[in-house]
């Protein structure tokens, strides 16, 4: 008897497990399929002479398009991740590309391409829908392509946590009146590989892409949550020597305001910035630190740039200057590289937790940035998002500057850091109006105050795992 119960104890057991797991099963949408990439500068391709398949739009040599199935939005869990993958044709060098999801009036049935300005003033179509006010883009992942040689075939992927888009794709509301689109953006050129790779001659196509949106089946919040969603910026090109391209002038600022009518439960800024400029002592060469400030709040403090770009070395089959011809060190691409051909640039997500109604207002600052000789450019995006029941997918995990392992305290005029648990690589004072007044690179733990009047301080600390430290103190 106590064998039969233990055996249907087990048997319950097994079943509640298989339940479990088939209730958290990965789903996989496939959206693109090695869909081909042309010539960004070049006049579009007629899609009588290199055919789309079905429900995919050519916007134009670099972007495309695809309406997400109602079917596959109410399918999707709470759980969401973006996976791509790219092949080299006819392009060997470093290229920018993206993945955005676009909302679109529903009585619409395909929006036009749009010419896009650079800082320089020369025009292409690579970017578009800027200026179309019934557009609302938003940038859910950003990626560099290595330098490739395509008869060295590789796929190389990339992925990012998209599960905030959550509380959005399953806004029925939303979806009542807007379609919900995702397009898939590379750019690339030919013009290198036409006569440095084998079968390359002639040729316009650039790149092949794979796109998938891999999701569960569980959703914790089952019941729709009121959500806004709104985008502030998209693929805006930041430098300090245009006119509009910051807002602030002589310097690079990108300032925007929310107005909220309503308090959130839960809240975020996801920002999408990189630096570019390969041109002598360019920006995509320096690492500078950017400051982020939510109204009065130091909300986050980084430098662009991995510990190491070896882990893409092998996705570089062609030769090139970045990667070179032999294994460098932590400390060398720490000197130089602001990304890494081959990688993702991160979803920098800043969490604003429970907010009431109200002005928010938002300032990316990168006081360091020289733009040599006028050139360069950080293509920056940015959206708010908020739900005003319940919290927003996958923000567990977002570290918040306010919780520090360092303390700080006064000795005669002195501040000493007292950091036991993480190593400080670098300190930097900022005034009360967030102005830096002071930087101290190397590992120095203490900072004469005694030149400084009496006032509100700010020490960000730059500690040696690449996290970042921001204390608030006073001095008399």
């Amino acid at each position: 008897m106590n064998d039969t119960k233990r055996l249907l104890r087990s048997t319950l057991l097994a079943l509640v497990i298989a339940q479990a797991a088939m209730t958290n099963a990965e789903q996989r949408f496939r959206y693109y399929d090695h869909i081909t990439f042309y010539d960004v500068y070049a006049g579009t391709v007629d899609d009588s002479v290199a055919p789309v398949p079905e429900n995919i739009y050519r916007l134009n040599n670099a972007r495309y398009t695809t309406l997400l199935p109602a079917k596959d939005l109410d399918s999707m869990g709470d759980s969401l991740r973006l996976e791509i993958s790219i092949n080299a044709l006819c392009d060997n060098y470093d290229r920018i590309g993206s993945v955005d999801l676009v909302l679109m009036p529903s009585d619409s049935l395909i929006y036009n391409d749009c010419a896009h300005t650079k800082p320089n003033g020369s025009t292409y179509s690579g970017r578009l829908g800027d200026t179309d006010p019934n557009i609302q883009r938003i940038e859910i992942g950003r990626f560099i392509t290595p330098f490739m040689d395509m008869n060295k075939g590789v796929d190389v992927p990339y992925k990012w946590d998209i599960s905030f888009l959550s509380p959005l794709l399953h806004d029925k509301q939303l979806r009542d009146t807007m379609n919900l689109w995702l397009e898939f953006h590379l750019e690339g050129v030919p013009y290198a590989a036409n006569t440095q790779i084998a079968g390359c001659s002639g040729r316009k196509d650039v790149f092949a892409g794979t796109l998938d949106i891999v999701t569960n089946d569980k959703r914790d919040n089952a019941s729709p949550q009121r959500q806004l969603t709104l985008t502030l910026a998209y693929e805006r090109y930041l430098n300090s020597y245009s006119k509009g391209h910051s807002d602030e002038e002589g310097t690079t600022v990108a300032h925007y305001q929310v107005h909220l009518d309503e308090a959130m439960s839960d809240a975020m800024f996801l920002m999408v910035n990189s630096n570019h400029g390969a041109n002598s002592g360019g920006e995509e060469y320096n690492r500078r630190l950017h400051y982020v400030w939510v109204n009065e709040w130091m909300a986050m403090v980084y430098r662009p740039g991995r510990t190491s770009c070896e882990p893409f070395r092998m996705y570089n089959t062609q030769a090139n200057g970045i990667y070179g011809s032999s294994t460098m060190t932590d400390e060398a691409w720490q000197s130089f590289s602001n990304w890494c051909p081959g990688d993702v640039i991160d979803n920098r997500i800043i969490h604003l937790g429970a907010i009431p109604a109200g002005e928010y207002d938002f300032r990316l600052l990168v006081p360091d940035a020289v733009f040599n000789d006028n050139q360069g450019y950080f293509p920056f995006s940015l959206t708010f998002f908020g739900v005003q029941e319940g919290g927003i997918d996958g923000l567990d995990i977002i570290a918040d500057l306010r919780q520090t392992a360092s303390k700080i305290h006064w000795d005669g005029d002195k501040l000493l850091i007292d950091s036991n648990v993480k190593k400080v690589m670098e300190w930097t004072l900022l005034n009360a109006a967030g102005q830096r007044i002071a930087v101290q690179p190397g590992a120095v733990n203490e900072i004469k105050m005694s030149n400084h009047p009496t006032s509100v301080y700010i020490l960000l600390l730059l500690m040696e795992d690449g996290s970042t430290e921001v204390h608030k103190f006073f001095k008399n």
